[in-house]
């Protein structure tokens, strides 16, 4: 024990001074600190690290190194290579969480179906092209490195070996030096494809992910096959969560079209035919290739306005894979304000008021270290024939005369949103609903209004926010929530404390279905029919109503004519993308102070 001990000590040692050579080889301007040192097994685990000998974390842009790791597997003398691996995960691959993010997205794509594979794939790819950047152009022995680590290391999965077999084209090594295990022409095609995509894509790496992904493929479809490459590559596997405990990326919910561009598979690229052509059906029903990959926008979709974010069960998935302990509350926000954004009013501008006239209000005493041009002469000889500078000494005050209009105060904002069990779960499918109210709450909130939000399955259940809030996560986060009780909106709602006496005048808005005249049928629970109560709290609102129904025009003629009657506005639609165009006009309407109203 005791040997060990001095043996990790000087392994410590000389790590610490082989780490400024380390990052001087990508930069003399890396600026990263000294990595985290780990002397055993359980500060290893404290710090995040298991199975590999070391780890990067973007959230702190730290190393963490497992000594007593490193001396197990016999790389003690390693140190260079070692860090400047390390370091490469931070100035070159992944780099930063949005990179890192990413290179996530465009790999779940290629690997329809296995995305739960995308972690290994992505740290697998990474050190590829760290490695190869190393080794060709820093000139470092990577390849002694990993002769040390496969030295009697068990190569069994097919990955293992198409892994291997690729560093070996991309530096000139023998077969089987690394690789070892059962080679197939098959496995020793794909490493060629795969060195020549890791030169070919060196400087621009993301575009190249998918193509890599694609190559992968075959070797993970099995789980069998992937759970025994997870177990002999988790040596290796040091950026496979450098993201957890990263705040939310924005910017991933749209489909790009140039990632779909590289979703293709190098295998049919190389022959010059697209991986969906007839002539591979055979042979993808033989190797476990995926058939129509070069298609990935039928294969896709698309939902949201323009057809071009993907599902937010799909993104809350890869946010979560990326960071595990991602809050899903957050995820969702972010989801429908990245949908919402385009769609808001400007921001409020600020007009600066004109000059004023100054009018004189009075005098004031003029004190000795004043300005001597304040002096009013007249009004101090007035106070007294003999002065006293700071006694009969006066100054003339003057106060501006402006007259500045009062800048109008927004309306409030009530939103009810019907989440019965006819409406989606907004947070597996798209909701229209609940995009349309996102863009019309988050606008209200720009344009300084308070807003409560509230969901409305009733007979069942609801959920609102704690009255009229600024917060966007608070009312976010009611919109994006999920009942799925009842048959609509309950209108006993609006009986609510926070609407009995609002400070501000509000405008109470409804978005449900034809459903809606069954519940104003009804009667509240103390007995009064729900057409008083949506009435009264029309007027008690004093901001007008807005109800928003998806269902034929004219549905309900008679309620309708009596609502109308009350004061609220009737906005039909007949497909719920048309919410959309609804909640951009809306609010233009009432909350765009920029005078810029379209």
């Amino acid at each position: 024990m005791a040997d060990t001990v001095v043996t990790v000590n000087r392994v410590k040692k000389s790590w610490v001074e082989a780490w400024p050579q380390a990052v001087a080889i990508w930069s003399p301007y890396v600026t990263l600190r000294e990595p985290t040192w780990c002397m055993s097994a359980q500060d290893a685990q404290l710090e995040g690290l298991t199975g590999s000998f070391a780890m990067i974390r973007l959230t702190d842009h730290r190393v963490v190194i497992d000594l007593d790791s490193v001396c197990r597997h016999r790389v003690g003398d390693c140190a260079v290579q070692i860090l400047a691996h390390e370091i490469g995960h931070h100035v070159l691959i992944p780099a930063n969480r949005y990179d890192n993010v990413g290179l996530f997205r465009r790999m779940r794509l290629a690997l329809a179906g296995i995305e739960d594979r995308t972690p290994l794939v992505a740290n697998l790819y990474s050190d590829l092209v760290i490695n190869d950047t190393l080794q060709r152009i820093h000139q470092l022995d990577m390849a002694s490195v990993y002769r040390k680590i496969q030295q009697n290391a068990k190569i069994e999965s097919t990955l293992h070996i198409w892994y291997m077999r690729t560093y070996e084209y991309l530096w000139g090594l023998p077969r089987g030096d690394l690789s070892g295990g059962k080679q197939t022409a098959q496995l020793d095609a794909d490493a060629s494809l795969a060195a020549s995509l890791i030169r070919s894509y060196a400087r621009n790496w993301l575009d190249g992910a998918g193509r890599f992904a694609m190559l992968a493929y075959p070797y993970l479809i099995e789980d069998a096959q992937h759970n025994k490459a997870r177990q002999e590559l988790a040596r290796y596997l040091d950026a496979e969560k450098s993201g957890a405990g990263a705040e939310v990326v924005g910017g991933m919910a749209e489909i790009d079209e140039s990632i779909l561009d590289g979703i293709v598979d190098p295998r049919a690229e190389a022959l010059g035919k697209s991986s969906d052509s007839s002539d591979n059906a055979a042979d993808d029903e033989k190797t476990g290739r995926r058939p129509e990959i070069s298609d990935m926008r039928s294969l896709q979709g698309g939902t949201g306005p323009q057809k071009r974010y993907s599902e937010p069960g799909t993104y809350i998935d890869m946010m979560r894979q990326v960071d595990p302990a991602a809050d899903e509350n957050k995820l969702i926000i972010r989801y429908y304000r990245e949908i919402a954004m385009p769609h808001l009013v400007p921001f409020p501008e600020e007009e600066s008021a004109p000059l004023a006239d100054l009018l004189p209000e009075g005098t004031d005493q003029w004190e000795p270290g004043d300005p001597v041009e304040e002096l009013d002469w007249f009004e101090t000889t007035v106070m007294s024939p003999v002065v006293v500078p700071g006694v009969t000494t006066r100054s003339r005050v003057y106060t501006q005369d402006t007259d500045t209009p009062s800048k109008a105060q927004p309306y409030n904002l009530y939103v009810g949103i019907d989440c019965s069990g006819s409406m989606r779960n907004p947070r597996y499918n798209f909701s229209w609903p609940i995009c349309a109210a996102s863009i019309i709450t988050l606008s209200a909130l720009r344009a300084g209004a308070k807003v409560m939000s509230c969901l409305s399955g009733e007979p069942g259940s609801f959920l609102e926010s704690d009255g009229f809030v600024t917060s966007e996560y608070d009312t976010m986060l009611v919109l994006t929530s999920y009942l799925g009780t009842g048959y609509a909106y309950g209108i006993p709602r609006l009986q609510s404390p926070y609407l009995d006496k609002p400070k501000s005048k509000t405008h109470l808005l409804i978005v449900s279905d034809d459903d809606i005249f069954a519940m104003l049928d009804a009667r509240a629970p103390n007995g009064e029919l729900n057409y008083d109560v949506a009435e009264k709290a029309l007027v008690r609102a004093g901001g007008g109503g807005t109800l928003v129904l998806h269902s034929r025009p004219h549905y309900s003629a008679g309620g309708v004519s009596r609502l109308e009657k009350m004061g609220w506005k009737i906005h039909y639609v007949t497909k719920e993308e048309e919410l959309v165009a609804f909640a951009r006009a809306f609010s233009r309407k009432f909350y765009d102070r920029t005078g810029k109203r379209q």
